[in-house]
């Protein structure tokens, strides 16, 4: 039996997290140049990288929602870390594209500011709770 309390923050977060990735996801498939700035869809090449992006944005959404619904700090810090890595790398895609029209110093900082930081203090937190179950 699972005695954790999830700090209201994490459900908040996780949650934002979930219908954000929710989002971009669907607007991928309906509204591509919406998600990615001056998308085009004239290649298959195109439309098979944003219906990835779009599918993985999906699934990373329901795993969130499904962890945050267990309640379960191992489930929970497990979709936080897969959303930091998948953020880290995306910052660096993001900067390089050029596509958001701002330097790539704004970049960095809203993906550490707003993304990575939170994320790993949400990561931590939940392994602080695993270990006081056992």
């Amino acid at each position: 039996m699972n005695n954790s309390k999830i700090p209201t923050w994490i459900n908040v977060f996780g949650g934002f997290l979930a219908l954000f990735g929710l989002g971009l996801g669907v607007m991928g498939y309906l509204q591509p140049d919406m998600v990615i700035p001056g998308f085009t869809e004239d290649t298959n090449a195109h439309n098979m990288a944003i219906w990835m992006t779009s599918a993985r944005n999906i699934g990373m959404a329901v795993v969130m929602a499904y962890a945050l619904y267990s309640k379960q700090p191992a489930l929970i810090g497990l979709a936080f870390l897969m959303r930091f890595v998948t953020e880290f790398f995306d910052m660096f895609g993001t900067a390089a594209s050029d596509v958001m029209g701002v330097p790539a110093t704004i970049i960095y900082t809203v993906y550490i500011l707003f993304f990575l930081i939170p994320e790993i203090f949400a990561i931590r937190k939940m392994r602080s709770l695993q270990r006081d179950q056992s």
